[in-house]
């Protein structure tokens, strides 16, 4: 059986995750390892601490010891240290939002949008690394929506969507494309048409895919399939 491990910083992004393998491939255990005191540290300190970088190794040997073949984390604002931690690891570790950066910087004015703090600069730093190695150096506008982040923790679903929604139909008029920090950010452009969603790139499904395709050759079908 096939074992992948997700690193998870809220539980929000459990069941969207899992929901997105099973769509593409169901012979896959998925291992869930979460530790929501992560962000609140982070989002406190400003920073990324010495013991939130312990805890994300913590994780990752945890992995591991689970017999886990891959690891993907779930979570933006730990990209880099999940980056740096997994050069030394024994197996593949990806991001989730590596795919999405890669497509970003083919468009010269970015949004980079989230609503934690703590997101920003991490998406921020990614997207203008994969440009300067491709000897890129587009123009990158960030928005943070502060507000949002507690409507969802509070369950209040529809007010964050709509917030998120109108924030970031503001943030595309200024950018050729707007980047989603966020895995949770997706569901609020779920409502959108297809044209409409073409300003945005979000980073479930293209991280998602692409562990399942470098690690198990899995497809796209159809029309679909790029």
């Amino acid at each position: 059986m096939k074992k992948l491990a997700i690193l998870h910083t809220t539980p929000v992004t459990i069941p969207v995750m899992k929901a997105l393998i099973r769509e593409r491939m169901e012979q896959i255990e998925i291992i869930n390892l979460l530790d929501d005191s992560i962000l609140p540290e982070i989002n406190t300190a400003g920073r990324i601490t010495e013991e939130v970088r312990n805890r994300i190794a913590c994780m990752m040997r945890m992995a591991k010891t689970a017999g886990a073949e891959v690891i993907l984390s779930a979570c933006s604002s730990i990209g880099g240290a999940v980056e740096e931690t997994g050069r030394t690891a024994d197996i593949p570790v990806y991001r989730i939002d590596e795919p999405m950066a890669e497509k970003a910087i083919g468009y010269g004015r970015i949004g980079v949008a989230a609503t934690l703090a703590s997101t920003i600069e991490p998406t921020t730093e990614l997207v203008r690394r994969k440009a300067a190695q491709k000897g890129r150096e587009p123009k990158v506008e960030c928005l943070v929506m502060k507000e949002a982040g507690a409507l969802l923790n509070a369950g209040r679903e529809d007010e964050y969507n709509e917030l998120v929604r109108k924030e970031l139909e503001r943030l595309a008029g200024s950018n050729d494309i707007v980047v989603l920090a966020q895995v949770s950010m997706a569901r609020a452009i779920d409502g959108l048409t297809e044209e409409e969603r073409k300003k945005y790139l979000t980073s479930p499904v293209s991280g998602v895919e692409a562990v399942l395709s470098e690690m198990w050759g899995w497809e796209k079908q159809g029309k679909d399939k790029e």
